[in-house]
């Protein structure tokens, strides 16, 4: 295991239930490498009404952020700290940026709409974030699913994905679309195939299965391979867009990434250019 990480985990926090579970989640990541945790405050309209509500003006909000990561290091024994910025959700992507993390461990509801500002952060992130929503409780990563979908980009996720599951142990199950046409599967073989010498040149034990269903199918055949094979994460990454690249989530990635098994994700966009090189 790494145990010389100076890049934190930043925990995007705002005193919500939510928000405590994606604490739990961060400090069990940040037990396996050593990373400090750092939860990062944003403090727009929704964080005013809370210091206006609870009366935290002059300073009390430090404070109260000051006692969470005190009552935090005691109870996992992994070093927290604060840090608080102004503007709006979408700002938690630059604010981990500044901060060097190595990744964002976010908890959240169930958007409203595909083009949330929450989905915009996740979806346009350069530090990979792992999400967990209000009622997925930690376990242990022991069987970690790699989407192979038809976009090349989908080699950028590897890097992330071997980090993870040698701090973990965990099995990376390799699950990729089958195309239909003879040349293109040719091409999506050679694709997995690099997958897999960056997954032997680490010494992570994983295994290949291939879609049997339609390409249209493949996201609703990817959580029925999650759910049999008892996931405890997907790697994913959005769907490339060709216009308002990087901005919106269609309907399939929406659905795997606030799956109905309660499945965590670490969403890795491409172009990635986070700490797990």
């Amino acid at each position: 295991m790494e145990t010389n990480n100076v890049h934190p985990i930043v925990v995007p926090y705002d005193f919500t239930a939510v928000s405590d579970l994606a604490i739990d989640h961060a400090a069990q990541i940040a037990r396996l490498d050593g990373s400090p945790i750092t939860l990062l405050n944003i403090i727009d309209k929704s964080t005013q009404h809370f210091i206006k509500t609870n009366n935290l003006v002059g300073g009390l909000l430090s404070e109260k952020l000051k006692a969470v990561c005190e009552e935090c290091n005691k109870k996992y024994g992994v070093p927290f700290n604060y840090v608080l910025r102004k503007g709006r959700i979408i700002s938690i992507r630059s604010a981990a940026s500044d901060l060097k993390a190595s990744l964002i461990v976010i908890g959240i509801d169930q958007p409203k709409t595909a083009v949330s500002q929450i989905l915009r952060m996740i979806g346009t992130s350069p530090t990979p974030v792992y999400v967990v929503q209000d009622s997925i409780q930690w376990k242990p990563f022991k069987s970690i699913i790699f989407p192979v979908d038809k976009f090349e980009e989908t080699r950028q996720k590897i890097s992330c994905c071997v980090k993870l599951a040698k701090n973990t142990g965990a099995q990376v199950k390799l699950f990729s679309i089958k195309k239909a046409n003879w040349g293109e599967q040719k091409n999506q073989e050679v694709v997995v195939s690099q997958i897999e010498k960056v997954l032997l040149e680490n010494h992570i034990p994983f295994t290949l299965e291939y879609a049997k269903g339609k390409e249209v199918d493949f996201a609703n055949e990817l959580l029925e391979y999650g759910k049999v094979q008892n996931a405890d994460l997907f790697v994913l990454m959005k769907k490339p867009q060709v216009y308002f690249a990087n901005t919106f989530f269609n309907k399939d990635d929406k659905k795997v990434l606030l799956n109905i098994h309660n499945i965590p994700s670490v969403y890795v966009n491409s172009k990635d250019y986070g700490r797990y090189y």
